[in-house]
């Protein structure tokens, strides 16, 4: 019974470390994009939370040697631009992997699409890669004389970020909180024998051979 309960309270209770936050920025003329995060989680956590938004998604278009720039983010399904899951580990995690279709000027034609998958890399580092790049025509408003032209895409621009937070999994029975629980954890416990607080694994208020079975439960890495 006191067994169950402390896996009752380790499963409801997990602990949260800082979140990363990664930034993105990326643009492509028709070639692949890979980025990498500059900075890693541990690929071995108990669960991630992310949280990614693409915040920006422009094209460029060039017009007797001028060059016009659009922002289209409006045009991108909302539902496409945003999302937030907790998972588990360990990585790699993916966090997205969907397809684009991109209709700017409403004309019932493709201007842009895209594969994008993001995820959590087996070395705990974020990873976005866009394939399968198409850009196609898109109608412009030049002003006069010309009025709309139908201009070719030139390049796509895409911004966004991705939070992600680490969420381990307490271990109660690592009495000196040194990543495992072992020998030393034992020899805590019988140190404190009869009183409260450290080695107190059950929380029951008194250190007693109940604490020692769930440590030797336990033993090994945390």
């Amino acid at each position: 019974m006191i067994l169950g309960s402390i896996i009752a309270m380790i499963v409801a209770f997990p602990a949260s470390a800082d979140t990363v936050h990664w930034d993105f920025s990326e643009s492509s003329s028709g070639e692949n994009v890979h980025w990498l995060s500059p900075t890693t989680i541990n690929p071995n956590v108990y669960q991630i939370e992310y949280d990614y938004e693409i915040t920006y998604v422009g094209v460029d278009v060039w017009f007797l040697g001028i060059l016009w720039h659009d922002e289209v983010t409006s045009e991108i399904d909302p539902k496409l631009l945003s999302g937030k899951d907790i998972v588990d580990g360990p990585a790699p995690i993916i966090v997205l992997d969907e397809s684009y279709v991109i209709d700017g000027d409403s004309d019932g034609n493709i201007d842009v699409e895209i594969d994008m998958f993001v995820q959590v890399n087996g070395k705990g580092r974020g990873q976005l890669d866009i394939t399968n790049i198409f850009l196609g025509d898109v109608w412009v408003d030049t002003g006069f004389p010309f009025g709309d032209e139908l201009l070719q895409i030139d390049r796509i621009y895409m911004d966004g970020h991705i939070d992600v937070t680490e969420i381990d999994l307490p271990c109660p029975a690592d009495i000196d909180n040194d990543g495992a629980v072992d020998v030393t954890d034992i020899l805590i416990t019988i140190g404190n024998w009869g009183g409260s607080g450290e080695g107190d694994v059950d929380g029951d208020g008194i250190v007693s051979v109940s604490d020692i079975l769930l440590i030797v439960g336990a033993w090994g890495p945390c």
